[in-house]
């Protein structure tokens, strides 16, 4: 099987979610977006949500192009897939997120440091010798074919099954399409099936003397492209890279919400409120070896769902008729407690390392803090800080495998110390961490997430 080696300048990751987020915290949220390739759809299951994803990540990050393009589209149940199934909540979100910004980095030096490096003449030579060795088999097929024409005693035929033959192995790739091909040949006319026989099993010995050449060739270069692929890696140029991006999106949320009692109608004391938001920031990634810097720093256009409590209802209605009556039961699900809109400004901060534990798999560390700040009305929104700490894995090829983290919510109490002295539970920061499991990736403002050479 021929090998190719290339060098990759991002680390691509599978299956996604809107550029699949990296370094996630408790809500979700993170500043570093990690390059895709160029579409990406996912699902979580346990948050009922589904995203979709496309960009033009992979070609920035291969290529050297300076402009980063991209639009994250997601749509959720804010209240998750068991109170789906449980209790019929459904309470829609939806998010629209696009990207624009512009890199620079040292791409260009470290494509012309691997051409011009001894692995990548080593491969070369490793590639145009097993190329020979397949070309030489196609060309001794062909000779195996002509061999056993004498078996066609119609000259006329026996051209038309030469023609044929040569047409078809021409266009074989790899040998495993020249196996099926052979293995698979027929002809439509029973006088000519005396041909088929010996020449199958000409080149089914033409196949064994491939086989044997082709891991003699394997021995000979795979110590060669070992140890100057460890040379490469010593001495090429660090990954370096800057990125500045401007961010911009709209959400939208529907719920129904308490008001209060109105002893008059009581269907008034409910509203089904239609929320519509927004943000507008800017971004900025920096890279020097494995180590990213992501921040990002955003106007938004919110409100204070989040501290709204969940609470189950019950409406009876009753009917009169002559001596009779009919009463009617509605249950259904509605938020309480002080709504507003509030407008606020968001920071986002990671640092980020990328560490190898195995040939095969690697961990990625993270800092994080996540800060709402200049709330309009600290009535109903504190201004906060959240901080934290995560671990991410990433097996064969950057498959995500799985993360986890540990946060400090609310790390000044800001939300406790704004209410009544009676009502203040302010905890020592111990008691209040969370912790969790990251079954997915999360990004929102690192790009450039991986730009070192990966032999395949």
């Amino acid at each position: 099987m021929k090998k190719i080696f290339t060098i990759l300048l991002a680390l691509l990751v599978t299956g996604v979610s809107y550029g699949q987020y990296l370094t996630q915290d408790a809500a979700g949220k993170s500043s570093i977006p990690l390059p895709l390739k160029g579409l990406g759809i996912g699902i979580d299951i346990g948050k009922t949500e589904a995203t979709f994803g496309l960009n033009n990540y992979e070609r920035v990050f291969k290529e050297d192009k300076p402009w980063v393009l991209g639009i994250n589209l997601s749509t959720k149940n804010v209240e998750g897939l068991s109170n789906l199934f449980t209790a019929g909540k459904f309470i829609p979100d939806a998010k629209m997120q696009g990207f624009i910004g512009f890199s620079v980095s040292n791409n260009k030096k470290l494509n012309n440091a691997f051409r011009n490096s001894e692995f990548f003449a080593a491969s070369k030579y490793e590639n145009n010798l097993q190329r020979e060795l397949f070309e030489d088999l196609k060309a001794k097929t062909l000779r195996a074919a002509a061999s056993y024409l004498i078996q066609i005693k119609d000259p006329t035929a026996a051209h038309k099954v030469m023609n044929d033959l040569k047409k078809q192995v021409a266009l074989q790739q790899q040998p495993e399409d020249l196996n099926l091909l052979v293995e698979n040949y027929s002809l439509p006319d029973v006088n000519l099936t005396p041909f088929l026989t010996p020449f199958k099993q000409k080149y089914a010995s033409l196949q064994e003397e491939y086989l044997v050449a082709f891991n003699a060739a394997l021995e000979d270069t795979e110590g060669l492209l070992d140890n100057t692929w460890e040379e490469f890696l010593k001495n090429a140029p660090n990954p370096t890279r800057y990125t500045f991006f401007l961010i911009g999106g709209i959400n939208g949320r529907s719920f129904p919400y308490y008001k209060g009692l109105n002893t008059t109608e009581l269907e008034d004391s409910f509203e089904d409120v239609l929320f519509k938001g927004g943000n507008l920031g800017l971004g900025v990634n920096v890279q020097v070896r494995n180590f990213w810097l992501g921040a990002t720093y955003s106007y938004l256009s919110g409100d204070n769902f989040s501290s709204l409590s969940s609470r189950e209802f019950n409406l009876k209605t009753v009917a009169s008729s002559g001596s009779g009556s009919l009463t009617g039961e509605k249950k259904f699900t509605a938020y309480t407690g002080k709504y507003a809109k509030v407008e606020t400004n968001e920071l986002n901060i990671d640092l980020v390392g990328d560490f190898r534990i195995t040939d095969s798999s690697r961990v990625i560390a993270s800092l994080y803090s996540r800060s709402s700040l200049a709330s309009r009305d600290t009535a109903y929104l504190k201004n906060y800080t959240n901080i934290g700490v995560g671990l991410y894995f990433t097996g064969l090829k950057g498959k995500f495998l799985g993360g986890l983290y540990l946060e400090l919510p609310d790390v000044s109490n800001n939300a406790e110390k704004a209410k009544p002295l009676a009502e203040r539970s302010i905890q020592s920061p111990f008691k209040r961490l969370t912790f969790g499991i990251v079954t997915k990736f999360n990004l929102s403002s690192i790009f450039d997430f991986s730009n070192k050479a990966v032999r395949e």
